[in-house]
């Protein structure tokens, strides 16, 4: 058995080889704490996209047509919807984001319209401190992957590990938890060869309305039959929330404890039990 990884977001300094051992070393964690020191390591490799996220370069010499999408762009007057609508999922009960001050966001954010400005504030009021401006660009990286042309070009590196002929499952954090569900619900990539018998999510924001209505799953989230689906979903983790088991009726959802440091990070859903007992069952003839 083969394991097929798509990471998410913030990856724009590295690569296919350094995360598929970074990725591999976890899961070996993982696999020796609760198998056992004998118990083998499946060959694991990372579908790379994160340089089509860098910021661009201004150097001479630089590639102009490398497609590259830069976070200080300006908002586009769609793009501030789907921002809005998925920051109101973090905006305390009761509580209209216009009455809080965007001062409390410090400097360096002059790009940002006022009423997102005015939602992180609140998001901040319900999440910590701070914690807005970093959902804020996950949003918007993900809003770049369901309505920029950037999302043909992230599924034309991801579709050849996808398509990876023989046994595999696939594990996918964060946005690409997003691709992989998009991929292997369309007609035009779909699972590939005979042999995909797993998905594992983990840190999905699958559950945000804005997502699914993005993807045209407004109804329940469902893969092809012969697909399982188990989602890892860490206390503390704000993109994940609570889980998918509402919007997806066949996931098995799967609660695990990331600490309070980094409880969205990949490595630190890699090396949980779920995952490794999952990994043993679906490689053992």
């Amino acid at each position: 058995m083969h394991i097929v990884g798509i990471h998410g977001i913030w990856q724009g300094n590295t690569n296919a080889v350094k995360l598929s051992a970074d990725w591999a070393g976890a899961l070996t964690k993982g696999l020796r704490r609760y198998h056992g020191p004998d118990c083998p390591v499946p060959p694991l490799h990372v579908a790379y996209y994160g340089n089509l996220f860098r910021t661009p370069s201004q150097r001479l010499g630089a590639h102009e047509d490398t497609p590259l999408v830069d976070d200080t762009e300006p908002f586009t007057d769609q793009e501030e919807a789907f921002v809005l609508d998925t920051l109101a999922l973090y905006t305390p009960p009761g509580l209209d984001p216009e009455q809080f001050e965007t001062e409390t966001l410090g400097l360096g954010v002059p790009y940002i319209p006022r009423l997102v400005a005015r939602a992180l504030a609140a998001a901040d009021h319900k999440i910590g401190r701070d914690m807005g401006r970093r959902l804020l660009r996950f949003v918007r990286q993900v809003y770049r992957y369901l309505h920029h042309d950037i999302g043909e070009r992230i599924r034309a590196e991801v579709r050849t590990e996808l398509h990876r002929p023989g046994p595999r499952l696939v594990i996918a954090h964060s946005l690409g938890s997003i691709i992989a569900f998009d991929m292997l619900t369309r007609a035009d990539t779909g699972p590939g060869p005979d042999g995909l018998t797993a998905l594992v999510t983990c840190g999905s924001p699958l559950a945000w309305p804005t997502v699914r209505h993005s993807l045209g799953q407004d109804g329940p989230l469902q893969l092809p039959d012969t697909i399982s689906w188990m989602n890892l979903h860490a206390a503390g983790d704000i993109v994940a929330q609570s889980g998918l088991a509402a919007v997806a009726p066949a996931v098995r959802d799967e609660l695990v404890h990331n600490g309070i440091a980094e409880p969205h990070a990949a490595l630190r859903y890699l090396d949980k039990q779920p995952l490794a007992d999952l990994i043993v069952k679906t490689g053992t003839p």
